[in-house]
């Protein structure tokens, strides 16, 4: 898990740089690729967010074995995390584009679904099984 969210981190690094260059080149995109950038930011906070409460999770279980309580994955903190980004982005509308933002904030799971699947490709076909 932990090398599937370094290689998504990288990723979402990746797509914020270029989002953050075409931000400095392309001056009639500058509000929308700030959008997008801040939505990247947060939607891998997000998703640090989430690994974090299912380790806990996980962790309380292997402890406390069947008799846990039950505890959430923190939907409220990332749902507040993504309401942040709307507040500001409704606070600057001239810097940054709601809409970008708003579909920035949503794109870390499925990078990490993609990196997944090319992981699990790699490990099925490395000749190993």
């Amino acid at each position: 898990m932990d090398n599937l969210m370094k290689s998504a981190t990288r990723w979402m690094l990746y797509f914020t740089a270029v989002c953050l260059i075409l931000w400095a080149v392309v001056p009639t995109w500058k509000s929308v690729m700030l959008g997008l950038a801040v939505g990247l930011v947060a939607s891998t906070m997000n998703a640090f967010l989430l690994r974090r409460r299912v380790a806990m999770i996980a962790e309380y279980t292997i402890q406390e074995g069947a008799n846990t309580k039950r505890r959430g994955l923190g939907f409220g903190n990332r749902i507040a995390m993504v309401l942040l980004v709307a507040m500001i982005a409704m606070k600057f509308p001239d810097t940054l584009n709601m809409p970008a933002a708003l579909a920035g904030s949503m794109v870390s799971p499925f990078v990490i679904l993609v990196v997944a699947l090319i992981h699990n490709l790699k490990t099925n076909n490395s000749g190993k099984g």
